[in-house]
């Protein structure tokens, strides 16, 4: 990229935005290596449709031969897409990275090749980074004077940004994320190309996309501003360690927290994570031995979706300040399965009044689902119940169907069920659970709220690691005890997490679930003294931790075999209680 090596001033490495001339060339270069592939795919069909109606006595065209052809197509064109989001990076790096993530969508071939898009893309040379963190954090100054040590070689290089391991001179070890130089015009510019396409075709496409890349586009200004990151850091912080009501508890994932204030718009020091990202698990579990769908397997994505579960539950619901962006590059795995969320750029809030509406949703999607479980009959007073109780509460949040269907029912309860119901769930009126379907409910929807696109494609990824990690998986049902909390807690405006004084309160404690942050230092008086429900609180979780790992070193001591028996009754246990769950029963506390 132009300018990028000068040794001039801060336009040099930050230039402005593109011109309309330089965004609409970038447009027509990515149209022109895309469309041939969109064009092989319609032509394969053409001709598997021509073969299939061959006429009589003629040999057809055979199911192998079928798959064999889509699978080559598949090569080729997961190749060239790939290629081409590499070579183009800017906001087609965030799509590619969206799309792996989608297993239960998109070929294999594709989800693989793009998962590299994660955190493979090709790094920022030392010079440049060392320039850049000396100009945004030292006034010029060496890196000598801050750190005593600082790593050539990346830690993990996006679309955004690139992280460095360093230590400070105090001896903390710390993550150093640098913004990519050039990199905000072409993401800018890429997003005013799709909200101009969107706009003019909005007759043609199935919803409106318009407001999906308007909010995208909102998401990602404040995703280039690292001192908007490090202040959602200590929010998201804040919101996953209380529960919905706002009651302080134990940590379901650990977030890294900025290193006091050395942050600048394009450079952010914080607490280094150890861990292996999630699309990354399944190599290493392997080279330990561990191969997937084993007990020790399931029972790894059973702890990985249920913390991330909790997280985004009490985020959405609990203090209304949600991550953005769960693509399994952000999601790191440590010691005993412990979850970190990292890279806290996209984020959104959500008023009181949508939490609450959201969690009688999600409460109402989980009683449609377990009343349509135990009814054989589409036509069911209760079944019907629950959904025109789901219908409605869609509507009132502002989603609105296409012309023709503003009264279809099966329709506004099929989209919650999309956003909020179980993968494998039949939905009513014959919808597919296929987005790229014909039949599919969000094809029928003329607009929705911009608060649910990024609330949408955090379930939507969600569910997707679930079917990556081969795990059951229902949103309804992990977060149906916290939306109760949050009905019941909604009777007036509350002062926010980040409003309150929580020096001492035990929200920053580590946790056996997944690690600790930082809170205000513990202040004098009446806020500094000590009492006996924090600690409880305290006892409580190290007499957690302490077992866990008594239970860990006792398991790992077992001989192989007797260890594999007991991790198959282990799991054969949670899938029993959660086809109950499923069927609409009731578990009891003995898991039978």
């Amino acid at each position: 990229d132009a300018g990028m090596n000068s040794e001039d001033g801060a336009d040099d490495y930050f230039p402005p935005p593109l011109t309309s001339v330089q965004r609409a060339t970038r447009a027509v270069e990515f149209y022109k290596r895309v469309l041939p592939v969109l064009a092989a795919y319609k032509a394969k069909e053409v001709e598997l449709d021509l073969r299939g109606r061959v006429p009589l006595g003629l040999a057809a065209i055979t199911p192998e031969e079928e798959l064999a052809a889509w699978t080559e197509l598949d090569e080729w064109g997961s190749t060239r897409i790939a290629e081409t989001i590499e070579d183009m990076k800017g906001y087609y790096v965030k799509t590619g990275q969206v799309v792996s993530t989608r297993a239960d969508l998109f070929p294999e071939a594709y989800t693989e090749k793009l998962t590299r898009l994660q955190d493979g893309i090709e790094w920022m040379p030392f010079e440049l980074v060392e320039r850049v963190v000396r100009r945004e954090l030292l006034d010029g100054a060496e890196l000598s004077e801050l750190f005593a040590t600082f790593d050539e070689e990346p830690l993990g290089s996006a679309s955004i940004a690139q992280v460095h391991k360093a230590t400070l001179l105090d001896g903390r070890v710390v993550a150093v994320k640098l913004q990519r130089p050039n990199v905000e015009p072409k993401l800018l510019g890429d997003i005013a190309n799709l909200k101009r396409i969107s706009r003019a075709l909005a007759e043609s496409l199935p919803v409106d996309y318009y407001a999906v890349f308007c909010e995208l586009g909102d998401a990602l200004e404040r995703e280039l501003d690292f001192l908007a990151e490090a202040q959602a850091m200590r929010k998201i912080d804040l919101a996953i360690s209380h529960d919905n009501d706002g009651r302080p508890a134990d940590r379901p994932v650990a977030v890294p927290l900025p290193a006091g204030e050395l942050v600048s718009k394009r450079v952010l020091v914080m607490d280094f994570v150890e861990g292996v990202p999630l699309n990354r698990l399944k190599e290493r579990m392997r080279e330990r031995g561990i191969e997937p769908g084993s007990p020790e397997a399931r029972i790894a994505g059973r702890r990985i979706l249920d913390s991330l579960a909790s997280a985004f539950g009490r985020m959405i619901f609990g203090a209304g300040f949600i991550h953005g962006d769960p693509h399994p590059g952000n999601i790191f795995i440590g010691e005993g399965g412990k979850v970190s969320l990292i890279d806290c750029g996209q984020f959104k809030a959500l008023p009181r009044p949508q939490r609450v509406e959201l969690a009688k949703l999600v409460l109402a999607v989980d009683g449609y689902q377990r009343a349509s479980a135990s009814s054989s009959d589409d036509d069911d007073a209760a079944t019907n119940a629950a959904k025109l109780e789901v219908a409605n509460l869609v509507r009132s949040f502002g989603v609105r169907l296409e012309e023709g269907r503003e009264d279809d029912d099966d329709l506004a309860c099929s989209v919650a069920l999309f956003l909020f119901g179980d993968s494998d769930r039949t939905l009513p009126g014959g919808y597919s659970t296929n987005e790229l379907s014909d039949d599919s409910p969000i094809k029928r929807v003329a607009s929705f709220p911009q608060e649910l696109v990024l609330l949408g494609r955090a379930t939507v990824l969600l569910k997707g690691i679930a079917k990556k990690l081969d795990v059951p998986f229902s949103l309804g049902e992990k977060w149906g005890d916290g939306c109760r909390l949050t009905v019941g807690a909604a009777s007036g405006p509350q002062l926010p997490l980040w409003g309150k004084d929580v020096s001492g309160a035990g929200a920053g404690a580590v946790t056996a679930a997944g690690g600790g942050g930082s809170t205000s230092g513990g202040g004098g008086g009446a806020a500094g003294k000590v009492r006996f429900g924090q600690v409880a609180s305290m006892l409580k979780m190290w007499g957690r931790g302490k077992t866990e790992r008594f239970l860990k070193r006792t398991v790992e001591n077992m001989p192989s075999s007797v260890r594999t028996r007991l991790l198959e009754l282990v799991v054969k246990r949670e899938e029993r209680k959660d086809a109950k769950r499923r069927r609409g029963g009731q578990v009891g506390t003995d898991g039978r």
